[in-house]
């Protein structure tokens, strides 16, 4: 199973709207009030066709921004990495910019680059961003680990592998995914079940061999992307898919 550090990157809350425009970010997985008042990502597609993401503080200033990334599960395991490398100092490299000024590059465990900062007037400004990221990093792990209300989480198999569920506003898991070989390819899944979920003809709803009735939540592609628990019978499991579509225009995924 993941350790608890892991575990709290397990949830996201980036925005429904799938996919920025091509010259503004947007947080994905939350409305524009579901992130007031705390720390948060936003993941964006860019001109170039690269995914980026950026880290904003409370006052929604952006405290750290990544490279480009040639797919969204590149970037969103780039999120993962920085939520679980920020929280140390020594992650950090001060550097100069060819101008005297002075940034800050965060690194994961392996030395790559996995954030950087803008431009300070002094080395000392900088040195107070880093520490401002520290701070962020752990704020929005503090949000994670205490969020309430619909959503959903990603968690590792004892099979190695990863799941998702989305969970309504009690708890209550109503829709599981298939298994996934990474943390970030189950995060990414979650986009695919908030577009295609709003639809209700990608709901499959079906038999069980218990006599009970369950439904299948299929992409554009056919591919079945999430899976109901058992309901009694086929009329509960049809609302239960009503209560799906009214339920994730108002799930948080980052």
């Amino acid at each position: 199973m993941n350790d608890p550090r892991k575990s709290i990157l397990a949830i996201f809350v980036l925005a429904l709207s799938m996919l920025a425009s091509a010259c503004a970010p947007e947080q994905i997985g939350a409305s524009a009030n579901g992130v007031s008042g705390r720390p948060s990502f936003e993941l964006f597609e860019g001109q170039d066709g690269q995914y980026y993401f950026n880290l904003a503080a409370t006052n929604h200033e952006i405290v750290l921004s990544s490279e480009g990334y040639t797919s969204r599960t590149g970037a969103l395991s780039g999120i993962l990495s920085v939520l679980d490398n920020a929280g140390d100092e020594a992650n950090y490299e001060l550097r100069e910019a060819t101008n005297g000024q002075a940034y800050f590059v965060l690194h994961a465990q392996n030395g790559q680059t996995i954030g950087m900062s803008e431009l300070y007037s002094t080395k000392g400004n900088a040195t107070r961003g880093i520490r401002t990221v520290v701070d962020v990093s752990d704020s929005y792990l503090a949000f994670v680990a205490t969020r309430t209300g619909a959503r959903f989480t990603t968690l590792e198999g004892q099979n190695g592998l990863y799941y998702f569920n989305l969970k309504a506003s009690n708890g209550e898991i109503v829709l599981q995914s298939q298994a996934y070989s990474s943390e970030a390819a189950a995060l990414n899944a979650t986009f695919a079940v908030a577009e295609a979920g709003l639809e209700k003809g990608n709901y499959d709803v079906k038999k069980s061999a218990d006599g009970g009735a369950y439904f299948n939540l299929k992409a554009a592609n056919g591919e079945i992307i999430a899976t109901s628990e058992v309901y009694y019978s086929t009329s509960n499991a049809k609302r239960a898919v009503n209560s799906v579509i009214k339920l994730l225009p108002n799930v948080n995924i980052l």
